[in-house]
């Protein structure tokens, strides 16, 4: 007797299908064996290990004023950044542009970096567009620049 079509084409579809579900099972087994492999020392620093000596930062609080350029010319913006095993703990931006407009993003970028930036390790730290403000970051950044030579030193 000869088999439909259609009958073909679902008995290939079922076996597509169990072999699809034998690859996903497979990788569950990739993945407790990559939780036992985590779970073995290794020589990577823990959360309760100095990391300060090892990324070369020392740990405090740094001050640095970053400069861009924003359609009204040239501002400023004061950075404050402490600073402990290599990870941002707390960030202040004091607005210090001349021009209204700029100060209102500096402002709205004060008040939302934090949110961004405090819990992130420095080492390759960068802003972009926050609250809206998308100029202040450059000036963010310059300043996070010269905090992270200072911690450097």
């Amino acid at each position: 007797m000869r088999t439909p079509r259609r009958t073909t084409i679902a008995l290939v579809s079922g076996v597509s299908a169990v072999a699809a579900l034998a690859s996903c099972s497979s990788g569950a087994a990739t993945a407790d064996t990559a939780d036992e492999t985590a779970s073995q020392p290794s020589d990577e620093p823990t959360a309760s290990e100095d990391t300060s000596a090892q990324s070369g930062l020392t740990d405090g609080t740094y001050s640095a004023t970053g400069t861009y350029e924003s359609p009204a010319g040239q501002e400023t913006v004061a950075v404050s950044l402490t600073l402990a095993d290599g990870v941002v703990t707390a960030v202040e931006v004091t607005p210090e542009a001349t021009n209204p407009t700029s100060k209102q993003f500096q402002t709205t970028f004060a008040s939302g970096v934090a949110d961004v930036v405090v819990g992130q390790p420095i080492d390759g730290l960068s802003v972009d567009a926050v609250s809206g403000s998308s100029l202040t970051p450059e000036g963010f950044n310059d300043a996070l620049a010269q905090i992270v030579a200072d911690a450097q030193a």
